[in-house]
């Protein structure tokens, strides 16, 4: 990772996140940010153990505060299609962002090849538009935490959607991750609760245990516990999973036919870690090594053609906890190529 020259002077020295090692002088800090710093430590509820951990956290946000306002430069010049903003992640490093956060996937070795290649020609005519928040099948936005569980999130985002639309009811079930990050590993599903998983291996743990608990009974914590679940409290059941072809239109039919759909996409980019509204839209996206796992809700084009997609980072993250991610674009961060969604529901 190539630190910035203001982080350069103080941190790239082999000690980024040692915060309390050494001593870092306070000419370092733009005073002229102070009132601004105040307000960031408000909002987000931030306090530090001593002066050097504030002092370098400040020089980070103060990185990061640079970044946002040089890239909103360029949205207002109309050179980039999403605006960023401070969101709770602006006092850390690149490098500690990525181990805390995108650490949610592990890929199973040959997952790649095999999905269904996706349909080269539209079979059916697709509704031009389609977001399922409005016909009730997506729950609140979640949070995550500094647990590696987007997989957890990611997976049972599809199937409460499954729930409501194959068997009805008023309220939409809020399914238990932590359920899932306590029970669904070990060498039968190969996740590893908090440092990462995959969907696939979440449906099938579902299947195989006869259903999952929901958030009431069993709470999400963010942190690896011992599996406790409770049989009584099964709230939801699969049969297996479904995987969606390799393409847009594929993920389109599926959106259109099924309902929320579980995906994977590389969001390894300071753009979208700082994302606030707009359509994202990252050239330098990686779109066969997926980061970060999150649900497909629906599709739109006004303004240009976007996915909906619900992330596991709060509301206070993207626009309401939400990103409008580009659409027809060469799927450059390879949101089409791993969907899937639960089967018998």
């Amino acid at each position: 990772m190539v630190c910035s020259t203001l982080i350069s002077l103080v941190v790239c020295f082999g000690v980024s996140l040692a915060l309390n090692s050494w001593e870092l002088p306070q000419a370092f800090v733009n005073s002229e940010l102070d009132q601004n710093w105040m307000w960031f430590k408000k909002a987000y509820n931030k306090s530090f153990t001593n002066e050097n951990e504030e002092i370098t956290r400040r020089l980070y946000w103060e990185d990061n505060m640079k970044f946002i306002r040089q890239h909103n430069e360029k949205y207002y010049r109309g050179e980039v299609t999403y605006s960023v903003g401070e969101n709770d992640f602006a006092d850390m490093a690149d490098d500690e962002f990525e181990k805390t956060y995108l650490r949610g996937l592990i890929v199973p070795e040959g997952e790649e090849n095999d999905y269904p290649e996706g349909l080269t020609e539209p079979d059916v005519q697709l509704p031009r538009e389609l977001d399922w928040r409005v016909q009730g099948l997506v729950s609140s936005v979640k949070n995550q935490g500094k647990c590696g569980s987007c997989w957890a999130f990611s997976a049972l985002g599809a199937l409460e959607g499954q729930v409501i639309k194959n068997h009805g009811g008023s309220e939409i079930p809020d399914l238990s991750e932590q359920n899932l990050v306590d029970c669904a590993k070990g060498e039968k599903y190969h996740n590893l609760g908090c440092k990462g998983g995959w969907m696939h291996n979440a449906y099938q743990y579902i299947k195989d245990n006869g259903g999952i608990d929901s958030e009431f009974c069993y709470p999400y914590r963010a942190i690896d516990q011992t599996c406790r679940y409770i049989r009584e409290c099964r709230t939801a059941r699969d049969c297996g999973y479904k995987k969606v072809g390799r393409n847009e239109y594929s993920l389109r039919k599926a959106l259109s036919n099924v309902g929320p759909i579980a995906i994977a996409m590389d969001v390894n980019h300071k753009g979208f870690w700082f994302y606030k509204e707009g359509i994202f839209y990252e050239p330098a996206c990686n779109g066969t090594r997926p980061t970060h796992a999150m649900v497909a809700v629906g599709y739109g084009k006004r303004g240009g053609r976007y996915w909906i997609i619900k992330n596991s980072w709060g509301e206070g993250w993207g626009n309401k906890g939400y990103v409008y991610a580009a659409r027809g674009r060469g799927d450059l961060c390879g949101i089409a190529k791993w969907g899937v969604y639960p089967t018998g529901v």
